[in-house]
């Protein structure tokens, strides 16, 4: 008898944290829009564009930066609407002309999220497709 108890009971906390840990392992990817996120547009002649956009969240706001580096590009504002996971990310380029990002984050479960939208920069707007890393 006493070995059936035990034997359930191991059951039990085997079963309580095989459902636990997808939970905490869910829970530690943050914010959807935090990270690295790397994508591609097709330039004026065709060749593609790579773009690095880097993502925080703060608890109030998303912040981040377009191509990091000594030629990045801060956000002048950005929001992420839950209902639908659309994605508005605008900033001004070195020249003060827009670039901006619309777009729809997908793959919530996964760690590699995807967005997918449109990259406007210069007037000229772009299908994009970025993947976080």
């Amino acid at each position: 008898m006493r070995k059936l108890l035990l034997g359930g009971l191991l059951v039990g906390v085997w079963l309580t944290g095989s459902w636990l840990f997808p939970v905490v392992a869910f829970a530690q990817e943050g914010f959807p829009l935090d990270g690295t996120w790397r994508g591609e547009h097709a330039a004026a002649k065709g060749a593609p564009t790579t773009v690095v956009v880097i993502m925080q969240w703060d608890g109030k706001q998303v912040t981040g930066t377009i191509n990091p580096g000594p030629n990045g590009i801060e956000f002048t504002g950005a929001t992420l609407d839950p209902d639908g996971w659309k994605v508005h990310v605008a900033a001004k380029d070195a020249k003060g002309k827009d670039v901006i990002l619309e777009g729809v984050v997908s793959d919530l479960g996964k760690y590699s999220r995807v967005i997918t939208g449109k990259w406007t920069e210069g007037g000229q707007t772009h299908d994009i497709r970025f993947v976080r890393e």
